[in-house]
């Protein structure tokens, strides 16, 4: 292994863990009834329409980023 494979590793694993423990914290808040929309409304709907959102939102910044990474390429190619 080399060393930025190395850090690699050590980046993709951390983050995973942050993203576990944020979803882990986030639906906690939610079904206890400790956010503002799952206070007005059923915690599965608020649980619903978090994710709803979040794919949403993924979505949206996963077309922008191709957008972006297909800047360099010659538009004129693919018109047809």
């Amino acid at each position: 292994m080399t060393t930025s494979s190395t850090c690699t590793l050590i980046k993709n694993v951390y983050s995973t863990i942050l993203l576990i423990f944020s979803i882990v914290i986030i639906t906690g808040l939610i079904f206890t009834e400790q956010t503002k929309l799952s206070k007005d409304v059923h915690p599965a709907l608020a649980f619903f329409v978090l994710w709803g959102l979040v794919l949403w939102l993924g979505m949206v910044e996963g077309g922008q980023a191709s957008l972006v990474g297909l800047a360099p390429i010659d538009f004129e190619l693919y018109k047809d």
